[in-house]
């Protein structure tokens, strides 16, 4: 257990270093965001992309160099909306970031007397980075092969379907893990309320 001690340490500092309140009012900001980029960024310029007979999510999943091709030609008129999307994904991905770090840090207090129940939400911080990270790396190899179209390393398909594939299963594991950290936290803080055990007013 020592080196997953010390592979959640930085993220234990992480939720140490300010109250629950800034970790709340952190995660309510960047829910905003987050919530903001999905509904006045992604669904309209994602609409436009589809324009051309294919979306962003056709290129990814593209996996071969004809597929990509095709899909490439087909963006030459909506380019600059595929590069606006990809810039309001990084913006997406930096949300999410500080929305998942924030709500698990809030968790990680709750949870701060339990020695076993405290590894979920420091898992689901280690989770999170994962996620983001391929993400992050998924949008830059879609990056590389629209903005060189004539002349993009094929491997970059191969990198941007393993990025993809790695993330979602990343993802399947990371949100109930936020959920359950979640859950944990309100048990420990109301389960007293319920069983007698919550303190006398003073």
């Amino acid at each position: 257990m020592q080196w997953l001690d010390a592979l959640v340490r930085p993220f234990e500092r992480y939720a140490d270093a300010r109250s629950a309140k800034s970790h709340g009012i952190v995660a309510f900001v960047s829910f905003c965001i987050f919530v903001g980029v999905i509904a006045l960024g992604f669904v309209p310029v994602t609409r436009r992309i589809e324009t051309s007979g294919y979306s962003t999510a056709d290129l990814q999943a593209a996996t071969t160099r004809e597929e990509v091709d095709t899909i490439l030609q087909a963006f030459d008129p909506v380019v600059d909306s595929v590069m606006l999307l990809s810039i309001l994904d990084y913006v997406f991905i930096v949300a999410g970031f500080f929305l998942f770090f924030s709500l698990h840090s809030v968790c990680l207090k709750a949870l701060a007397g339990h020695d076993r129940l405290v590894l979920i939400p420091k898992i689901g911080m280690a989770l999170t980075v994962a996620s983001r990270l391929l993400d992050s790396l998924e949008n830059l190899w879609v990056i590389l092969i629209y903005t060189n179209p004539d002349d993009y390393a094929t491997i970059l398909i191969g990198l941007m379907n393993n990025s993809e594939a790695l993330k979602w299963m990343v993802v399947s594991v990371e949100y109930p893990m936020l959920g359950t950290a979640i859950a944990l936290a309100l048990l420990t803080r109301f389960t007293p309320l319920f069983d007698g055990r919550s303190e006398s007013p003073q």
